[in-house]
């Protein structure tokens, strides 16, 4: 058996080691559509995603039949909720 730069003997990928790699985390979507729903509600529900941010991805962008403007509509909502962001607060 080889070893590693620190001296320590190299484990061997076994054939049950690399099912469990292979084997898929997450049952399949039968649809674009139930795929592109649990995508939105996965994003939205993530405490690492911006929720506004994931609101406008589902809305414009994470759909099956995007309209014809979806990533314009998209920038324009992105822009639109930064500025809101960027804008001081009156207290």
């Amino acid at each position: 058996m080889r070893q590693d730069e620190t001296g320590a003997p190299e484990k061997a990928a076994t054939p049950n080691m690399l099912a469990a790699l292979a084997a898929p985390k997450v049952k399949q979507a039968d649809t674009p559509e139930v795929f592109l729903a649990t995508l939105s509600d996965a994003l939205k529900a993530s405490d690492d995603v911006d929720v506004d941010l994931a609101g406008i991805l589902s809305d414009h962008l994470l759909t099956v039949t995007p309209h014809a403007n979806a990533v314009g509509n998209a920038k324009a909502a992105i822009v639109a909720l930064a500025a809101k962001r960027a804008a001081p607060v009156d207290e």
